[in-house]
């Protein structure tokens, strides 16, 4: 009977101390899951605070709306008044000229766009497309060596090329005039005073002149 009684004896305390700790155990699983909700609702109402677009719609607004900010062609943020003075435009009135050397675009004697002049129209594309509000004038110019006729034709032929790589590779659709003058309206002498050749202002002549019209 005594042996019987021990067993029962251990058979309650076991019993009460496993229930003990089941208790201690929800208690602190409730605690638990009661701090993670207050989490959740801190967290829930950070959320809500920024608003359904999580405030990044209206920061971007903020980006695109500082002035001369603009997206370039491959997505990436421009600043576009940089760019025109990279590539030393000169606003008069409402007409922003770009002054392109040929030697840039082409090869000696050739109309063909050189792939290193990519980079530098790309940049033009980029004004015309953000800038331009009205047609787009693009001209080009020779030096004086060779005849008048086969300069003028050499001129008009880079202008023409000039403008179709603007469209079609760099997406810059406008209203365009094309012209082709040669050696005329020359920036530099040819020739220095003793009549010998400037090659430096030959090439400074060698030249596509981009003209766009701007708001004012």
């Amino acid at each position: 009977m005594k042996q019987m009684a021990a067993v029962t004896m251990m058979t309650v305390f076991f019993l009460l101390f496993s229930s003990l700790s089941f208790v201690s155990f929800a208690d602190e699983t409730a605690d638990n899951i009661l701090q993670g909700a207050e989490v959740c609702s801190a967290d829930q109402a950070a959320v809500e605070a920024l608003g359904e677009k999580r405030g990044a719609m209206e920061l971007f607004a903020d980006i695109r709306n500082i002035e001369g900010i603009v997206s370039g062609m491959d997505g990436t943020v421009v600043d576009l008044n940089q760019t025109i003075n990279d590539l030393g435009g000169k606003v008069e009135g409402n007409l922003l000229f770009i002054e392109l050397s040929s030697d840039i675009l082409f090869d000696f004697d050739k109309a063909d766009i050189k792939s290193a002049a990519a980079e530098t129209l790309r940049k033009v594309a980029l004004i015309i497309k953000k800038k331009a509000e009205g047609p787009v004038s693009i001209i080009g110019y020779t030096d004086s060596k060779g005849s008048s006729e086969y300069n003028q034709k050499l001129s008009l032929r880079r202008a023409k090329a000039t403008k179709k790589w603007l469209i079609e590779k760099g997406g810059a659709k406008a209203k365009y005039r094309v012209e082709g003058r040669g050696e005329s309206d020359p920036v530099a002498e040819n020739t220095r005073p003793d009549g010998s050749d400037n090659p430096e202002g030959r090439a400074k002549n060698r030249r596509v002149d981009v003209i766009v019209q701007v708001a004012e």
